[in-house]
């Protein structure tokens, strides 16, 4: 994510959520609206085709099928490979901690910039959703148009102007849910993506990790509380892994609001604007090396005590 010269202030108003929901037309459970083609397409494909599913309110069922199954300190990483890694641009499939997810379908919407992958691991039918940070200028293929595409979702979204971005992600996820190959769902989201992440997972209990973590207007925020705003905040705790580095300027600087996930905070200090996933990654990978020595100290503290026992026993 670029830095800008810009000192950014403010959260959206209630006006302006009030816009972007009359954007979403009030929908029964299970009636697609009547959009010509839906947002995913199949991963490499130019187009969308036309298929079953369509942005929708969620039945109950579809909504069962939320639910988390990656290790949140695993994320980063495959973020990281996916968007930015050697094989970024192939269809092979990314092993996750032993699991194989191909990318199986995908989203863009260059209005809003919104971009992001559906993976898919075949044996089980649990998918990613995986939400785009802001583009890079000089690293992206729409260069600095998607860049400035971005940067104006963030400025909307500081200055009460409403994000598109949330509106069309919005339509993506009804749409995953509605596929019938896919059993369970939950979400990722970095840096820009985490503010939508945080709301589909306000809005409809989704869980989801995120990481250079913008947190979620206190605008939307209340909207979805259900009139109980307390209770909004510990649903979001349960059901948000929020991935934290010390020392993320940018996060500072361009956050929309309350971080509303639980924290987990990485080791080491990310300095100044290097708000790369790259850096999350490395500190998250540090942390499964801390996590996986503590356990095997464990375990081996349990077996000396284990073979003392036994010897006493004799």
């Amino acid at each position: 994510m670029a830095v800008w010269p810009l000192v950014l202030t403010g959260c959206a108003s209630q006006r302006a959520i009030q816009h972007h929901e009359a954007a979403v037309p009030g929908r029964s459970p299970g009636v697609v609206a009547s959009s010509p083609l839906p947002m995913l397409r199949a991963a490499g494909a130019a187009a969308p085709t036309d298929g079953a599913c369509r942005a929708h309110e969620p039945t109950p069922r579809e909504l069962g099928k939320q639910r988390r199954a990656i290790d949140p300190l695993r994320v980063p990483a495959l973020y990281s490979e996916l968007f930015y890694g050697q094989r970024g641009d192939s269809l092979a499939a990314i092993n996750v901690d032993g699991v194989d997810f191909r990318r199986y379908k995908q989203f863009d919407d260059p209005d809003s910039g919104l971009s992001g992958f559906v993976l898919l691991d075949d044996a089980s039918g649990h998918a990613l959703v995986l939400l785009k940070g802001m583009d890079r200028p000089f690293a992206e293929r729409d260069g600095w148009g998607g860049v400035m595409t971005d940067l104006g979702g963030v400025l909307a979204a500081k200055f009460g102007t409403g994000n598109d971005q949330l509106r069309r992600a919005d339509d993506a996820y009804t749409e995953v849910l509605c596929d019938e190959v896919i059993n369970s769902v939950e979400l990722v989201g970095y840096s820009m993506g985490s503010q939508i992440a945080n709301y589909l997972a306000v809005k409809y209990g989704a869980f989801a990790v995120v990481f250079g973590d913008m947190g979620l207007d206190s605008t939307l925020l209340k909207r979805h509380a259900r009139g109980d705003l307390q209770a909004a905040r510990t649903r979001a705790r349960e059901r948000i892994v929020s991935l934290s580095l010390s020392g993320d300027l940018v996060v500072k600087v361009f956050g929309v609001g309350e971080v509303v996930g639980t924290v987990v905070k990485l080791p080491g200090v990310l300095v100044g604007v290097l708000h790369q996933p790259e850096i999350y990654a490395k500190a998250a990978n540090a942390a499964i090396r801390d996590r996986d020595a503590d356990r095997d100290a464990a375990a081996g503290a349990a077996k000396r005590a284990d073979a003392g026992a036994a010897r006493r026993r004799r």
